[in-house]
């Protein structure tokens, strides 16, 4: 049986980063969109897959000038593998908030639909992140490969979408799934 579930994110952390009507390295040269990493109008989202949660939440808990996020494209049967949506620039309504929303769905690797999640939060009904800084999803997703269930390239598409500006992107990633070692 699948176990696939969103928790919510108890604390939200900034990163202190610019988000700029794109993506931007160090140097604020831009970053070419990529299949994980777009920008659309001022909205500038990332996914990111990670076999190591507590490490990224913990890292981003950490105030720096930049995050390290331990990324994975590698997990093992029956180990966790979650992710998050960096995100920054999201449109804000009346009252000064966000309405940035997700759909996730995971494909197994023979093309077929392994789980598609519910509309979950990315950041809503909150004021955009201080010092046009960056934000962390608040829903992440989480999967476990059980016994039994397919090995070999799953695809993560995530579609992001902008309530307040109708700005949307469909951020794709992979990760393999092989057995356990022993």
């Amino acid at each position: 049986m699948k176990r696939v579930s969103a928790f919510l994110l108890l604390s939200l952390f900034l990163l202190s980063a610019v988000a700029e009507a794109g993506w931007v390295d160090k140097q604020g040269n831009p970053i070419p969109d990529s299949g994980n990493m777009k920008s659309v109008g001022d909205l500038i989202a990332q996914l990111v897959i990670t076999d190591n949660e507590a490490q990224v939440l913990k890292n981003w808990g950490t105030p720096s000038q930049s995050v390290y996020f331990p990324t994975a494209n590698k997990i093992e049967r029956n180990k966790i593998i979650t992710a998050f949506v960096v995100f920054g620039g999201c449109a804000i309504d009346a009252n000064g908030n966000c309405d940035l929303r997700m759909q996730i769905t995971v494909y197994q690797p023979d093309g077929k639909v392994y789980s598609k999640f519910p509309v979950m939060e990315v950041w809503s009904g909150k004021p955009v992140p201080p010092n046009r800084s960056l934000g962390l999803s608040v829903e992440y997703m989480r999967v476990i490969i059980e016994p039994g269930e397919q090995l070999g390239k799953y695809k993560i598409d995530t579609n992001v979408i902008d309530k307040i500006s109708g700005n949307s992107m469909v951020l794709t990633s992979h990760f393999t799934a092989v057995e356990a070692s022993e």
